[in-house]
This record gives structure tokens, C-alpha cells and sequence, in this order.
């Protein structure tokens, strides 16, 4: 990843490959080389390399919470939720909690991303007030507080309940 952020791509592919060659280091050659690929801007390639990590039996929250972000900037918000529900679920039960407010978070963004109004509330529900992080969405570019996804939220809940009892006006005035 330092020649990565070298902009030394052909070195820092090369050493991946060749700890993906040897049986002891090939994950971490993957986790590696999804990396450089997200650097490079290749997400889709970085998104393939990190799938393949957790098809191999991770149980590392890094491991689907870097998913999770790779999915979020492919528009997989679906995806991504899932993936940092996962980041929550293995640091729980490893008992290690780094990253599960930041998943909570981007999990939040995710559902409101993918339209999931309520459950992005609910999550914000279990990150700090004062919470906030870089965020990088089709929708959300930059930083972005647990309050921003909640207001978010919140408008995109009333204006879904004026449109529905427009709607449901309109069809009685007609019938």
C-alpha cells in the first residue's frame, strides 16, 4: 500500500502477487491488493478482492467493514448494509468493538441510501451524538455527522408521508 500511495502501482500489484502466491500469506496479499485497487480507483476489483478474503472464512470485522465501504461507493447500498452488519456481528463476538460504531454509522448511511428510512434511524440510535466521519456516497460526499444521516432521514420519512397522503387525496377526488 506505500507504493500505492506512491502512485507505484506496478510495484505494489507485484507484491501482491507474490504474497498471493504463497499459501501462508495469500489473504493478506488479497486484503493488500484490494487495497491498492481502491487506491488505483478500481472499486470494482478491490470489491472482488475483499469478497474473496471473506469466502476464505474471515472472521475479521475489517475485513466486512472495508467491504462495506467498497459497496457503498459502487452504489451497493443493499450490500453494504449487509456487510456492515457483519462488521458488527464478528466484533461482538470477538469481543472487540473498534469498529462497530463506525459500522453502525455507515450502516445507518447505507439504509438511507438503499431508501430504509427507519432502520437508518434506528442505527444512529447506537452511535455517539457527537459521532461524525468522511463519508463517500453517490448522495454524501465528505464529511458527515450522525446528525446529518438522522436529519436526512427524518425528511425523507415526511416527505414519503406528504407525497403518500397526496397521493391518496388525489385518488379520492377522482373516484
Amino acid at each position: 500500500y506505500a507504493y500505492a500511495r506512491k502512485r507505484d502501482y506496478e510495484k505494489a500489484l507485484e507484491i501482491c502477487e507474490w504474497l498471493i502466491q504463497d499459501e501462508t500469506t495469500e489473504i493478506g496479499g488479497y486484503r493488500e491488493r484490494s487495497a491498492v485497487y481502491s487506491h488505483m480507483g478500481d472499486i470494482k476489483a478491490a470489491i472482488r478482492d475483499q469478497q474473496y478474503v471473506i469466502s476464505k472464512g474471515s472472521e475479521e470485522p475489517w475485513d466486512f467493514f472495508h467491504l462495506g465501504l467498497l459497496q457503498l461507493e459502487q452504489s451497493l447500498a443493499a450490500q453494504a448494509a449487509d456487510s456492515f452488519g457483519m462488521a458488527v456481528a464478528m466484533g461482538d463476538k470477538a469481543e472487540y468493538y473498534y469498529y462497530r460504531e463506525s459500522a453502525l454509522f455507515f450502516r445507518a448511511v447505507a439504509y438511507l441510501e438503499s431508501g430504509d428510512f427507519e432502520r437508518a434511524i434506528q442505527n444512529c440510535a447506537e452511535v455517539a451524538a457527537d459521532f461524525e466521519t468522511y463519508v463517500r456516497t453517490t448522495t454524501f460526499r465528505g464529511m458527515r455527522s450522525r446528525e446529518d444521516i438522522l436529519n436526512a432521514a427524518h425528511a425523507a420519512l415526511e416527505a414519503r408521508a406528504h407525497r403518500g397522503t397526496s397521493v391518496e387525496g388525489e385518488d379520492c377526488s377522482e373516484g
